[in-house]
């Protein structure tokens, strides 16, 4: 069975539970470090537990009684894990350490050395690193973990069947419109709100026209300096915040709008360029946010800037607005991408995992006849 450890039952997590549940036919159970069952949906089917309220011990038992256990365990470095890790290694249960991009910090030499002593002594005893984007994987390697045990396994959201263009692209008379953006998280400094606003402001004054708008979803404690910002900028109107509205409020925001903007100084991933994507919404992102890193092909789909450049982020914002037919273009490449990264591709990549690892668990090349027959054989 596989047993995925981790914080918090937010959306994203959910997603990838109910794809993983499905794959491997529900030999399948999620330890929540926090949580309830109010947090989950009637189609979130898969098994659950919330370590708040059963305990270690709990999780201890139900691993030795697992005749083919698998850890999937979200990070390194926290309490979860690091108990989780003493409790693989007295079992000796085969464990995979699922991890975003540590946050870049100037560290002393010798904590820095220590930090990858600890990460290769544990590159040997897990048997797998699932890297959250390309440059995740990058990073991990560079770090001392044999690059054979490190694979890229992102952040999952849900892709609808169905979906629109923006819409600017809607008829002829909505190219006068200004392009619609938005910036979406928590208002803090981290976001750099601010590096969007005046991108806005200056695309505007440029052009001489009002060409974009932009409405900041989301709150905290950068909030009103941030509309102080637009109001001395720009008129008031071009910048809207809403505050913080539900999940399903911010996707409605997204299909109606026409390309969102993520201007951080540092994303570990960013789940918000992945639920922009899979709208067919293109990605305006600094060259920091390791999700638009890691997704981005060339097809124009995700426009990468410098962080902190208001100009560079101008300009591009001003192409998109005069240009219709690359927006829709962009549209067009950006749900092309997020079809090719369904939730059901995480199961695909675990296969891949178990195979190249050679663990012994027949769920684990899922619940398929023709796997089963495979897993039979190497029996």
């Amino acid at each position: 069975m596989i047993h995925l450890i981790i914080r918090e039952p937010i959306a994203y997590q959910r997603t990838l539970c109910r794809a993983l549940n499905k794959h491997f036919g529900g030999e399948f159970i999620a330890w929540f470090a926090s949580g309830g069952d109010s947090d989950f949906a009637t189609r979130d089917d898969f098994q659950r537990r919330f370590l708040s309220d059963v305990g270690f011990a709990k999780l201890f038992s139900a691993l030795r009684a697992d005749r083919e256990p698998v850890i999937v365990l979200g990070g390194w470095s926290s309490a979860l894990a690091h108990k989780t890790l003493l409790i693989a290694a007295l079992l000796r249960v085969p464990t995979l350490i699922w991890a975003d991009h540590p946050f870049p910090r100037n560290r002393r030499w010798l904590f820095d050395s220590l930090r990858k002593i600890y990460l290769r002594t544990l590159g040997r005893f897990v048997v797998a690193f699932l890297g959250c984007g390309t440059p995740t994987v990058e990073h991990l390697v560079s770090l001392g973990i044999p690059q054979p045990r490190v694979f890229n396994f992102p952040y999952w959201v849900e892709v609808s069947p169905g979906w629109s263009p923006p819409p600017r692209l809607s008829d002829a008379g909505s190219s006068t419109k200004p392009l619609c953006l938005l910036a979406i998280g928590r208002v803090v400094p981290i976001k750099s709100f601010d590096v969007a606003i005046r991108a806005v402001a200056r695309a505007n004054q440029d052009s001489g026209s009002r060409i974009a708008e932009l409405i900041i979803i989301g709150d905290g404690p950068e909030r009103r300096a941030l509309e102080s910002l637009a109001e001395t900028l720009t008129d008031q109107s071009i910048i809207r915040f809403t505050g913080a509205l539900e999940k399903s409020q911010v996707f409605a925001h997204i299909r109606d709008g026409d390309a969102v903007v993520v201007p951080s100084e540092f994303e570990p991933y960013g789940v918000v360029v992945l639920e922009a994507l899979a709208q067919g919404r293109p990605v305006f992102a600094s060259d920091k946010v390791i999700a638009a890193r890691d997704r981005n092909d060339g097809s124009g789909a995700i426009q990468l800037h410098s962080v902190g450049d208001v100009e560079g982020l101008a300009r591009q914002i001003t192409k998109f607005a005069r240009d219709r037919e690359g927006l829709r273009k962009s549209s067009q490449a950006a749900r092309a991408i997020a079809e090719a990264w369904r939730p059901e591709r995480a199961g695909t990549i675990l296969d891949e995992v178990f195979s190249r690892q050679e663990i012994a668990f027949d769920a684990a090349l899922s619940a398929k006849p023709e796997a089963r027959a495979v897993a039979a054989a190497r029996h």
